[in-house]
């Protein structure tokens, strides 16, 4: 999977002959060589279709690395089958997208951010007896689309400092396997957490993922901050 950091406009290779499907070394125009992701229904034979399709591509629900790719794939078409009009309408929206995903590298979350964050976190703990962790799935969440407005390093410190400040003596007392949500409710961010016990027998606060959602449901309980 592509992250933004990632992401790179490339030419297209065409596939040779005896080359296997979904091989790095070519990027064919026109075979479809992941069926699973493909957005239907695109066309290109004039500006109507491309306008019709680019709207198809940001309605389709797939993440903004893989709406880009499929624009590139399409204005290539066009440009290739001389249809100009059509391919400078995929062209406005990728150049549309581009502006996007730089200002998402921008504003992510790196694994360092979070490392920097996770040791903050940990010395407020600390005194309580408390280490914090956080799963491979909360670095995925954090930079997610569907947050709307992305989650910074600040709303996140924030999040733990006043956590620790209303919630630092009574989290240990919920003991071992415990799970609950801590809720921002100025910043509406979510994070779920679960209490384990490690091999040293110290208490683990592992925050599971986090999402910026108003009316977040839980049957857990919920530690509104």
């Amino acid at each position: 999977m592509k992250t933004f950091r990632q992401f790179v406009e490339v030419p297209r290779i065409p596939r040779k002959k005896g080359q296997p499907a979904g091989s790095d070394k070519h990027s064919d125009l026109y075979t479809d060589e992941n069926p699973k992701g493909t957005i239907h229904g695109l066309k290109f034979a004039t500006v109507k279709d491309a306008e019709a399709s680019v709207r198809k591509i940001e309605n389709s629900g797939k993440k903004h690395a893989h709406k880009i790719q499929a624009a590139i794939a399409m204005e290539q078409r066009a440009r290739v089958m001389g249809k100009k009009g059509a391919a400078a309408v995929y062209r406005s929206y990728i150049e549309k997208m581009k502006k996007i995903t730089k200002q998402k590298m921008n504003e992510d979350v790196s694994r360092s951010d979070l490392d920097q964050i996770e040791k903050y976190a940990d010395k407020l703990f600390a005194a309580v007896g408390i280490d914090v962790e956080f799963t491979r799935h909360f670095l995925d969440r954090v930079n997610d689309e569907r947050n709307k407005k992305p989650i910074n390093t600040a709303e996140l410190i924030r999040l733990f400092r006043l956590t620790y400040k209303k919630y630092g003596k009574k989290i240990p007392k919920m003991g071992p396997d415990a799970q609950a949500v801590i809720h921002d409710m100025e910043t509406d961010i979510n994070m779920p957490f679960v209490l384990n016990v490690d091999k040293s027998g110290m208490l683990d606060m592992v925050a599971k993922t986090v999402m910026r959602k108003k009316d977040f449901k839980t049957t857990n309980p919920k530690l509104n901050v």
